[in-house]
């Protein structure tokens, strides 16, 4: 009786909410517009036209005043019809690593009929800023499908989020831009980009122990990972296969393998440091996970298994990571170093942090 009380008293609420929601989503215009140059000087000489054939009362100036208009409105009739029907699919990179150049492609159907579209401008969107390059198709006829590609370059390691596509049209005269924006939210994790040393020494590794023969399923146990197509039924760990409901394997060190353990000292400044010291801070710790990237990617190479501690770890997830030589550990490396604090800052963070300047207290 009292849940059914509740339920009623909540009912007026969540109603006034929907229809908060239905009132806005009527209310948001669909399409958006803007002036061109062009287009404002057209406009400009549409109302001078259209003021001289008022005073004058010339039938002339009166058709001229028209034409003009028609074109106006034809105008946004083609653009319409250019946005109408259209369908988008964007493919991420398999992998992207922070500073280096990734193709995004950007894919469009034309579910209309007959009418082709023109002139179709698409621009991704990630957190509220833009890349900082489009694509552009000139014509995609009734039916067909076109793809394009644009490079984009992350600018730091972590996880990049898009979240819709601007799409926009200046078809047919280029007097106005149209555009809609279309939600279509993905995540991409970037990784850091591996830095090798030169030196032999390579101060985060600490090399591990060397044993007679190699043979898998029989070494010491590193850790546990998700369950792969061949393990072996008694590498199940049925304690964390119970806990977290997905098969859980053990994962035991190859016999005959090198072991390295890399440390990664990815502990930045304090919050109260200097807005320099703090911006150094984030770029020695970007520095020491690209050169734990490239140490563990090497030890793999090399055929050791590989052992990641950091001293801060990832909000969701262990600090450490366990690896044997095999198909997706380097994935695994790198996105694990991809999720580790502190969050990288954005070039346009670090130059407004260096421009900031401490007021005397």
């Amino acid at each position: 009786m009292a849940r059914a009380e509740a339920l009623v008293r909540r009912l007026p609420r969540a109603v006034l909410n929907g229809a908060r929601r239905v009132a806005w989503a009527l209310m948001r215009p669909p399409r958006r517009l803007r002036f061109t140059r062009e287009g404002k000087v057209f406009i400009g000489i549409t109302f001078g036209v259209g003021f001289a054939a008022v005073n004058t009362g010339n039938n002339l100036l009166y058709l001229v005043l028209g034409l003009l208009l028609s074109l106006v409105i034809l105008s946004g009739v083609l653009s319409e019809i250019a946005l109408r029907g259209l369908e988008f699919r964007r493919r991420l990179p398999r992998r992207a690593y922070a500073g280096t150049p990734a193709l995004v492609e950007i894919e469009v159907f034309n579910q209309k009929r007959y009418a082709p579209s023109y002139s179709i401008e698409v621009e991704d969107r990630l957190d509220n800023r833009r890349t900082d390059k489009r694509c552009y198709f000139l014509k995609v006829s009734a039916g067909a499908r076109q793809t394009a590609a644009y490079r984009r370059v992350a600018p730091v390691r972590g996880i990049e989020r898009y979240l819709s596509l601007r799409v926009a049209t200046r078809f047919p005269f280029g007097l106005f831009e149209k555009w809609r924006e279309i939600e279509m939210r993905e995540e991409q994790l970037v990784y850091p980009s591996p830095l090798r040393s030169r030196s032999e020494r390579t101060p985060t590794v600490v090399a591990g122990e060397q044993v007679a023969r190699e043979e898998r399923g029989h070494g010491e146990v590193d850790g546990v990972r998700e369950l792969a197509d061949g393990d072996p039924v008694r590498d199940i760990h049925w304690a964390k296969t119970a806990a977290t409901g997905k098969l859980v394997a053990r994962e035991r060190r190859a016999e005959g393998a090198r072991a390295v353990r890399i440390e990664v000292a990815n502990r930045a400044a304090e919050g109260g440091a200097e807005p320099a010291q703090r911006r150094a801070a984030m770029l020695r710790v970007e520095d020491e996970i690209r050169r734990a990237a490239g140490a563990a990617l090497d030890a793999l190479k090399g055929g050791a298994s590989v052992q990641l501690v950091a001293q801060v770890a990832p909000l969701e997830g262990a600090g450490t990571l366990h690896a044997r030589p095999s198909s997706g550990a380097a994935d695994r490396v790198l996105a694990f170093l991809a999720r580790l604090p502190p969050e990288p800052m954005l070039p346009e963070e670090a130059e407004a942090e260096g421009r900031r300047r401490v007021k005397p207290a």
